[in-house]
């Protein structure tokens, strides 16, 4: 990215440099393309995950899970119900009506589950319907391979260690752009604005670090997970396929927002998976279409961690729990 910062070009400008930045965002494309083995023309980039997904839902009638993302789930049309692990019923898909597509997470960003896309892609298109996929959560994580035959995919840059705001809405076979964001026609007329270069860039960079094989192994969210349920923590989804680096873990007598606030304290950063409103604390959407009784707390592991910062964690979330519960 650092070259970018010095050259402050608009890759739609017929100038040198303008050029040259419509170059880096051409390689970009080709990087992220290559996340997902499909061609760089059917990459749009957009402003994140959220846009991505909005440009989707804003077209047409969806079928969504009822533990997608905000950006997805309030623009369904039908909700599909989960089970108690937070795994779509597949008996609601098949009964879905007047939809034209659905919309599936592959892995939750609160919980982790990893849903069976390849099943609902196969499913939905029997039916004719178009498939959306948000598999922000996934690159460098899961098999990637599982997402053929979607006809859109959202990816988001910061999720697999590249800048914030700037994410893709893939589009493998093209299509008529029906654009969220109008005026211009950047992105072949899916997207107006001005290219955010750097990010783009940037983005690209991450992409092709992650590209090939999953990185992260599930071994030491198991060993934070073990350690956490000792100290009487209940793992929200302990039974379905999970992402190796999320888990969303309950201590009963214990709000997440509270826990959330004393694991800052001693320098750890988890987030809360209940949202407090009028002083009540409230499960999450999520957890509450899964029947998951529980204040979540999510813990998010990376490349990076260790066995010695697991074991941190486990210890501070130790030190924690008495106060806590005692105030509870």
């Amino acid at each position: 990215m650092m070259p970018w910062f010095a050259i402050p070009a608009n890759p739609s400008a017929a100038h040198g440099l303008g050029r040259e930045a419509a170059m880096a965002v051409d390689r970009a494309r080709a990087q992220v393309g290559g996340l997902l083995g499909w061609p760089a023309a059917g990459v749009v980039f957009t402003s994140g995950a959220s846009e991505s997904n909005a440009t989707v839902m804003s077209r047409g009638r969806w079928a969504v899970t009822a533990v997608e993302h905000p950006s997805v789930r309030l623009w369904g049309a039908v909700t599909l119900p989960v089970d108690a692990q937070g795994v779509l019923s597949f008996d609601a898909l098949d009964a879905a009506e007047g939809v034209d597509g659905v919309s599936v997470m592959y892995g939750n960003n609160e919980t982790g589950v990893v849903q069976p896309v390849q099943e609902v892609i196969q499913r939905a298109r029997s039916r004719g319907l178009r498939v959306h996929v948000d598999a922000a959560q996934c690159p460098g994580r899961l098999d990637l391979a599982e997402l053929a035959g979607a006809d859109f995919v959202t990816l988001s840059s910061h999720k697999i260690g590249g800048p914030a705001g700037v994410g893709a809405l893939c589009v493998p076979r093209g299509g008529d752009a029906a654009p969220l964001i109008r005026g211009a026609s950047q992105e072949r007329g899916w997207r107006a604005g001005t290219h955010n270069v750097l990010g783009i860039v940037g983005f690209g960079a991450a992409a092709e670090v992650v590209a090939g094989e999953p990185r992260v192994s599930p071994a030491l969210r198991d060993a934070l997970e073990a350690g956490l349920v000792a100290l009487g923590g209940e793992v929200a989804s302990e039974g379905a396929p999970r992402l190796p680096q999320t888990s969303c873990v309950a201590f009963a007598g214990v709000l997440a927002p509270d826990l959330v606030a004393a694991l800052d304290l001693a320098g750890i950063a988890a987030s809360a998976g209940s949202a407090c409103a009028s002083g009540a604390a409230r499960p999450s959407a999520v957890l509450a279409a899964m029947g998951f009784a529980g204040s979540g707390v999510r813990f998010s592991l990376g490349c990076g961690t260790t066995e010695a910062e697991v074991l941190a964690v486990v210890r501070a979330v130790e030190r924690c729990l008495p106060a806590l519960r005692e105030n509870g």
